[in-house]
């Protein structure tokens, strides 16, 4: 008996719909129907060196040591299914969750409390969605990948004292997609402005974030970039990314954050982003104090 305790991404992928598939089709024609489905799910999480744990009922399990890889398969799946016409898989739809954390590996299984989770993912996915944790979203190596991600729900866990922050992978166009209400509707008078350089400011020293950085966290997480304490601040508290010449920080915390700018605009994020200009300041968790130890000075040009 092999026992080992891994980091790693679960996915659980299921055929949505598939009661009524049974009732509609009969039981030999949709039963073959989703079998032919697993196994090309089965096929593309292999080719993103995903491994396969097992098969339940309408679903498969898989886990994935590299997050940006599980990313790119589970895209890789709706989109190989959107596309696919054979008759034997064709109105097929998939919904996918996830979720990264320690794994217990054992006799070819895994158990833990990260396949927990990612089961309860998965169950609030709809047909054709890709939704995963706030870990893997602030987590993902490419930016073009971390610019796909967008706030989604949160989810109550048991015997969790926080709300789990989930997140939606926009794998389709953005033309094709109904717009979140979480994306920002502040305007910004900078916007047309191609920003190279932010400095961060905190407790005398500065923080420069170059515009290759995919995702610059800000929490009282031991593992952000900027380590910031305080008892209303989450682990991970926010983050901030460079897209097309602007620096977009997004809140992603359970008590908001507050953004003053120089020009005296307070805005206060909860799940929402806004696109940083000039300067100002940012708080975690409260309102805009310049005395307060933990005010964060930011500076763009």
């Amino acid at each position: 008996m092999v026992r080992e305790t891994i980091n790693c991404v679960v996915m659980f992928a299921d055929v949505a719909g598939s009661t009524a598939m049974y009732e509609n089709m009969g039981d030999d024609l949709a039963r073959e129907r989703i079998s032919r489905a697993l196994n090309a799910l089965i096929t593309i999480s292999q080719r993103f060196a995903g491994h396969l744990v097992k098969t339940i009922g309408d679903e498969i399990l898989v886990y994935f040591i590299d997050i940006d890889n599980a990313i790119l398969a589970a895209k890789s799946i709706q989109e190989s299914m959107e596309d696919d016409r054979t008759p034997e898989t064709i109105g097929v739809s998939i919904r996918i969750g996830m979720q990264y954390g320690s794994t217990i590996l054992e006799n070819d299984d895994i158990f833990g409390d990260t396949v927990n989770v990612a089961a309860r993912v998965a169950s609030m996915a709809k047909a054709r969605q890709i939704l995963c944790t706030q870990e893997i979203a602030f987590m993902v190596k490419s930016a073009e990948l971390s610019n796909n991600m967008r706030p989604f729900d949160r989810l109550r866990i048991k015997g969790k004292n926080e709300h789990l922050d989930v997140y939606l992978f926009a794998w389709e166009e953005e033309g094709d997609m109904t717009n979140m209400a979480t994306a920002s509707s502040f305007t910004n008078p900078a916007r047309h402005e191609q920003l190279k350089n932010l400095t961060l400011n905190y407790q005398s020293r500065a923080y420069p974030i170059p515009v290759d950085t995919a995702s610059y966290l800000v929490g009282r997480g031991k593992d952000c970039e900027l380590v910031v304490k305080g008892d209303l601040i989450s682990r991970y508290h926010c983050k901030i990314e460079h897209r097309r010449g602007k620096f977009v920080l997004t809140d992603q915390s359970t008590n908001g954050t507050f953004v003053k700018t120089t020009g005296g605009q307070i805005i206060f994020l909860r799940r929402e982003e806004f696109t940083l200009f000039g300067a100002g300041y940012i708080s975690l968790g409260r309102k805009v104090d310049p005395t307060d130890p933990n005010i964060i000075h930011y500076f763009c040009e």
